[in-house]
């Protein structure tokens, strides 16, 4: 018996590892199909016409900053400010400001103003932008809105969004 099972062992192990090399590529592609921007480069080495490919639901996220640190912002041109779950703000150096009132999805809740110092994305940068900072919201993205976006020329072409700095604008202007 032990003859038999020596032979298959080989086989075994070739499925095993078949096996595996499959798990690890569905998951790669589930991976970029759930965030296809998720390579963008920000800062000094990023792009400044930043073009984003829509997520599950049609939705445009991305990889930016907020004063310096590492945020996944959900492009909302329905929100007009720059929206912070409030478990990521501290982390982010934002101080809350006075109290408001936002209508959101879900209805009115009370936040916060907030200024933030610099926001980034791709090669597309703002100073001293305002926001607001969301007790409401759950997990860790930053709605994108439009405090960041009216300084910015964004259009659609296709399934793809396009963010690039004003047309006739001084180089710099929007990446500062």
């Amino acid at each position: 018996m032990a003859g038999p099972l020596r032979t298959l062992a080989p086989v075994a192990a070739a499925f095993a590892l078949l096996l595996a090399l499959v798990w690890v590529l569905f998951g790669t592609l589930l991976e970029q199909r759930h965030h296809p921007n998720r390579g963008l480069v920000t800062g000094a080495g990023g792009p400044e016409r930043v073009v984003l490919e829509p997520g599950p639901g049609g939705h445009y996220s991305a990889p930016g900053t907020i004063n310096g640190h590492e945020v996944t912002f959900l492009v909302d041109t329905g929100a007009s400010h720059v929206a912070v779950p409030d478990g990521i703000a501290p982390g982010l150096g934002l101080e809350r400001g006075p109290q408001i009132r936002v209508a959101t999805a879900a209805g009115t809740v009370r936040a916060w103003r907030t200024r933030i110092d610099r926001i980034a994305i791709g090669g597309l940068a703002l100073r001293d932008v305002r926001g607001s900072i969301n007790p409401r919201m759950g997990g860790e993205r930053v709605l994108l809105g439009m405090s960041f976006l009216r300084h910015v020329e964004f259009r659609q072409q296709g399934e793809r969004l396009i963010l690039a700095p004003p047309s006739g604008a001084d180089p710099g202007a929007v990446s500062r």
